[in-house]
């Protein structure tokens, strides 16, 4: 015989045992709707680190940390999908990285980079194209020609600056023709643009180091290294691994000494590649 009564009584049990997967899975739907709602996939890649991506994308390391759910920042599987919440996507622009000096105008600044107010203005997002504060770094576009990828994946902290100095180990003043960065030894070197090795060898001051020849006059030269990957006259892409960072030759500590020449005369890399602290 049906009863109505009893039937209802088993259905409300079954929703009750069930009820804590159904709110989960509805708390979840809310979750991914509003982290996925504004925002870009990125595929890891290798040496990749949280802080290297949150940099590139210009948003915290919380945010993808809480988007995606992980629990090791320390740990990121290569060629794993991960959501950039509210992702600047100027950042995929490729360009030359300029840093604002005092004194600089938008309109100075566009016209020694053959650009326009209005280029500047848009991919970086500017308030006002009348006020720049010194030190600010922005992005020059349309100079895909001449731009360079950071020789390394960690954050690039300057130990040493380019131009005249007291040298560490002679202590006499100097002219440094390049910038010293921090880096364990071991550090993987990357090629800042394509081009052709030049130069892998043996230096008395340089040590172990690496010169690459680039289009439009430009060189990159990476020093102290202590393993080199690369030989002359190689052929090499845009972040092809050159070689391990070192101690080699007139240092003081494991680093990387790196330098970018345009017609063989030093230029400032500062100039030309992205720091980080």
């Amino acid at each position: 015989m049906y009863r109505p009564d009893l039937f209802s009584r088993i259905l409300n049990l079954r929703l009750w045992r069930h009820w804590p997967y159904l709110a989960c899975a509805a708390i979840l739907f809310l979750i991914v709707g509003q982290v996925h709602g504004s925002g870009a996939w990125y595929r890891v890649r290798s040496g990749d680190t949280i802080s290297h991506i949150a940099q590139k994308y210009r948003v915290s390391q919380e945010s993808i940390i809480n988007a995606n759910r992980i629990r090791n920042d320390r740990r990121l599987y290569i060629d794993k999908k991960i959501f950039i919440p509210n992702a600047n996507p100027i950042l995929k622009t490729d360009g030359l990285w300029y840093q604002v000096r005092r004194g600089d105008t938008v309109s100075e600044i566009a016209v020694s980079h053959k650009t326009t107010v209005g280029k500047l203005v848009l991919a970086n997002n500017l308030q006002s194209a009348d006020h720049l504060p010194a030190g600010q770094k922005i992005l020059i576009p349309d100079q895909s020609s001449i731009h360079f990828r950071n020789p390394m994946k960690i954050p690039l902290v300057m130990t040493s600056k380019y131009g005249y100095r007291n040298h560490p180990i002679s202590r006499m003043r100097k002219f440094h023709h390049g910038i010293d960065f921090r880096a364990r030894k071991g550090t993987r070197t990357y090629a800042c643009r394509d081009g052709k090795v030049v130069r892998a060898g043996w230096d008395p001051g340089y040590g172990n180091i690496v010169v690459i020849e680039h289009s439009g006059g430009y060189k990159t030269a990476y020093g102290h290294l202590s393993i080199i990957y690369v030989k002359v006259g190689q052929k090499v892409k845009k972040g092809h691994v050159l070689a391990l960072t070192g101690n080699s030759g007139y240092s003081t500590g494991p680093h990387l000494h790196f330098e970018i020449r345009r017609y063989n005369k030093s230029v400032d890399p500062r100039r030309y590649i992205k720091l980080g602290s």
